[in-house]
């Protein structure tokens, strides 16, 4: 199971009146929807696990950098529900999408260790032993 990179708290921290337009129960206006706001966060973890496959998961704490981009894409989530994505929204979950690409590809560091390797050993390496191999343009230089 994924790790949750951000809370319901921490969205409504961030942006109080957004997750209210975003995730008020379709039959009361008076409470959040908690199950589409856990699916959002669920679809955000997800998300952000398929970009640190460099890592060892779970993570024992979440990085405040990934946190940062979990609540975006958690608030792109929510939008995407109603198809009631601004730009800004779209904004913010592209950009959340670019860190996690540059920490991906090595370009930002979370400071986390990474995923353990297997030590190679001499046993079951497969090793290729072939001829020397004739030239084409030597073999076809008649015809040519």
């Amino acid at each position: 199971m994924a790790l949750s990179y951000v809370t319901q708290q921490d969205l409504l921290d961030r942006d109080e009146s957004m997750l209210w337009v975003l995730a008020t129960s379709p039959n009361d206006n008076s409470q959040l929807n908690t199950v589409a706001i856990d699916a959002a966060i669920s679809d955000a973890s997800i998300e952000i696990d398929s970009f640190l496959t460099c890592f060892e998961l779970p993570l024992l704490e979440v990085p405040a950098l990934l946190n940062r981009c979990a609540i975006s894409m958690a608030f792109y989530w929510l939008a995407d529900r109603d198809g009631n994505i601004s730009e800004l929204v779209q904004k913010r979950y592209d950009d959340a999408l670019r860190t996690l690409r540059e920490i991906r590809d090595g370009k930002r560091d979370l400071g986390l260790p990474a995923a353990s390797k297997p030590t190679e050993t001499a046993k079951g390496k497969a090793e290729v032993i072939d001829a020397s191999r004739p030239s084409v343009r030597d073999s076809l230089r008649y015809i040519l």
